[in-house]
């Protein structure tokens, strides 16, 4: 396209809430599904476990209730996925972050629209090959509206995604274990866990839909967090019935004693978090392995040729005691304790600017 016929904006905030609304869009190129998920946008008030309520805005399904985090989507690699959204209130989307679906189906109303009535976004997860860095979309993900993003992430529409890996002869699966990826180690299904750090300014939950799109100053560029959570549980038990969904306790399978634990990270937060694993009398301990990073594996790509295998079967493991991450990021790590007994993990919210730690929540971590 020439100059001449560019759009252009005379402030950051004309960009922003100038974006094109459509009703019902067809989805095009539609193919029958593998799986539907629906996701309904509601608005409440939830307490959380330190008795503070807020006002909370998120997604629900048929049978989820209406919580926090919004419902998780699961799919495997080279399934057809169907997400019907339905505003419901004024407009919104469902951006699938870190998939990259084509520009209709990736929920960034800059690029497509945003909705006032009903849309099914479609795509599907490529699959993985065995030491292939460049096939596979299996990992952590996560969906959120993209409509004022900043606003309505914190206010609570926001979940999880999770892609599973198809099963590759060469890398059976057993009862009872899944991979995080196509030729990944077994983990346990029945422990694998999510953690979500999530924060609340409470003068941000008195907005209203698309404050400071018009240019009006809302404070957007101020996030000054009064209350601090750990989301998440163990994910072999669906999160049903609405609430809050905290993570109360991680139980993990001693080395030796089955197939290691899967845990999930994703930051909910707007400041930098980091987790710290110890024992019982705090000191640090290295039971932590990181597989990959936003849905992408650590793998060895030194050869040119040859394959890329994981960087852990090259005698690179990436074993540590913390991890530190910032807004929206994502981690899959096996926990592997030494020993069966207590053990903690510790999740530090971090201010941006002072390195100041706001606030820690202490997670029990039991190995068995």
């Amino acid at each position: 396209m020439s100059d001449a016929h560019a759009t252009t904006f005379a402030t950051q905030a004309a960009f922003a809430s100038g974006q094109p609304h459509e009703g019902s869009p067809v989805t095009e190129f539609r193919r029958t599904p593998d799986r539907v998920f629906l996701r309904k946008f509601f608005n409440r008030r939830l307490r959380f476990p330190d008795g503070a309520e807020h006002e909370i805005w998120g997604f629900e399904d048929e049978k989820s209730g209406r919580g926090l985090p919004s419902p998780l989507v699961r799919v495997t690699e080279g399934q057809v996925m169907h997400g019907i959204l339905k505003p419901s209130k004024k407009v919104h989307t469902i951006h699938w972050h870190g998939i990259e679906p084509d520009p209709r189906n990736d929920g960034v109303g800059h690029t497509s629209f945003e909705v006032t009535g009903e849309y099914t976004y479609q795509w599907i997860a490529e699959p993985g090959i065995p030491g292939d860095p460049n096939a596979g979309a299996a990992g952590s993900y996560f969906y959120h509206c993209h409509v004022n993003t900043v606003l309505h992430v914190q206010m609570g529409m926001f979940g999880n995604v999770i892609i599973d890996p198809v099963v590759h002869p060469d890398f059976p699966v057993p009862a009872g274990a899944r991979r995080p990826f196509v030729d990944g180690p077994l983990y346990d299904i029945a422990t694998e866990t999510l953690l979500v750090p999530y924060s609340v300014d409470p003068r941000w939950h008195q907005l209203s839909h698309a404050a400071g799109l018009s240019g009006e100053d809302v404070g957007l560029n101020r996030f000054e967090p009064k209350h601090f959570y750990v989301l998440g549980g163990n994910l072999s038990q669906p999160f049903t019935g609405g609430g809050v969904h905290s993570l109360e306790a991680v139980r993990a399978n001693a080395v030796g004693h089955g197939f290691p634990t899967l845990l999930r990270i994703l930051n909910g937060n707007y400041f930098p978090t980091q987790v710290r694993f110890t024992d019982a009398q705090d000191n640090p301990v290295r039971i932590a392995e990181v597989l990959s990073h936003d849905g992408r594996i650590f793998r060895d790509t030194s050869s040119p040729t040859g394959p890329s295998r994981p960087v852990r079967d090259v005698g690179n493991k990436l074993e540590t005691a913390v991890l530190a991450f910032g807004a929206a990021e994502r981690y899959d790590m096996l926990v592997c304790p030494a020993k069966a007994g207590e053990y903690r993990i510790h999740v530090d919210l971090i201010q941006w600017v002072t390195g100041q730690v706001l606030f820690t929540k202490v997670i029990p971590l039991i190995a068995i």
